[in-house]
C-alpha cells in the first residue's frame, strides 16, 4: 500500500490532470448519449420505414415524408417562414453563462406525405409529455455591443415584455435561435398509429380512412428534421 501511495505521489503532476481529463470525457459522453437528439436518433434507428397504407393499428410506426398544412399555416415569428411548428429560444448573456429569457413554441396538426400517401400528425390533443422534438435551429441572430436588434427582433421582445437594451440604453448581449417545420420540408416522424374514419373529405385524398400518428408518455410522438434521422430511415428500407 505504501508503494502505491508513493507512486501516486511521485506521479501526481501527471495522474491528476489525466484523471480530470477522463472525468470530463465521461461527463461529456454521458451528456451527449442522453441528449434529446441522441435519444431520438436511437429510437428512429430501431424502426424500419413503412409505407403508410401498410401501417397497422397501434403500431409504433415511422414515416419519412414532407410536412403539409391541414389548417392555415403558422408564421415563424423571427424568420417569417410558413410552417406547422416553430420553436424560438432567446438567451441573454449573464456573468458566467447564457440565461434563457424566452422559450416560445407553437404547433398545429399537420399532414405528412410520403410516396403520394398521407397521414396526419396529431399535435393539438397531445400533451407535451407525450411528444419529443428535435429541430435544427437554422435561423440565428444576435444583438449586443454595436449591434442593435432590428425592428422585428425588438417587436418580438416587446411581445414577451423584454427589451434589447438596459440601463442608459446600452445593448444587452442577446442571441436568438429559431427552428421550424416548414411547409414541404422533409421530416421523420414516429408515433402510435390510429386509423380514423374521415367524416369530411380531405383535399387531394381519395380514401375514407386515414392513419393518424399520436403519442403516449411511454411511446412518445417523435418529430425531427435532423439529417441523420432521415438517413436512418432511408438506409433501413
Amino acid at each position: 500500500m505504501e508503494d502505491v501511495l508513493s507512486i501516486l505521489k511521485e506521479n501526481s503532476n501527471v495522474l491528476i490532470p489525466a484523471a480530470m481529463f477522463l472525468a470530463f470525457g465521461i461527463i461529456a459522453f454521458v451528456a451527449n448519449y442522453f441528449s434529446n437528439k441522441r435519444i431520438m436518433l436511437r429510437e428512429f434507428k430501431k424502426s424500419r420505414k413503412t409505407s403508410i397504407s401498410r401501417i397497422r393499428e397501434n403500431e409504433y410506426a415511422k414515416i419519412i415524408g414532407k410536412a403539409k398544412h391541414v389548417n392555415e399555416p403558422l408564421t415563424a415569428p423571427l424568420s417569417g417562414r410558413l410552417c406547422v411548428y416553430y420553436h424560438v429560444v432567446v438567451e441573454i448573456k449573464g456573468d458566467k453563462r447564457w440565461n434563457k429569457i424566452i422559450n416560445d413554441e407553437n404547433a398545429q396538426d399537420f399532414f405528412i406525405e410520403s410516396s403520394s400517401e398521407m397521414a396526419i400528425v396529431k399535435m393539438s390533443a397531445i400533451q407535451k409529455s407525450m411528444r419529443r422534438f428535435f429541430l435544427v435551429k437554422d435561423y440565428k441572430q444576435n444583438s449586443g455591443f454595436r449591434n442593435d436588434a432590428d425592428g422585428k427582433l425588438e417587436a418580438y421582445l416587446k411581445q414577451h415584455n423584454k427589451k434589447s437594451t438596459g440601463i442608459l440604453g446600452i445593448n444587452k448581449t442577446i442571441r436568438y435561435t429559431e427552428g421550424v417545420i416548414e411547409l414541404n420540408e422533409p421530416i421523420a416522424v414516429k408515433g402510435i398509429a390510429k386509423w380514423k374514419v374521415l367524416n369530411e373529405a380531405v383535399k387531394g385524398y381519395s380514401y375514407s380512412k386515414i392513419v393518424t400518428l399520436e403519442g403516449t408518455k411511454k411511446e412518445k410522438l417523435l418529430i425531427t428534421d435532423e439529417p441523420k434521422a432521415l438517413l436512418y430511415v432511408n438506409h433501413r428500407l
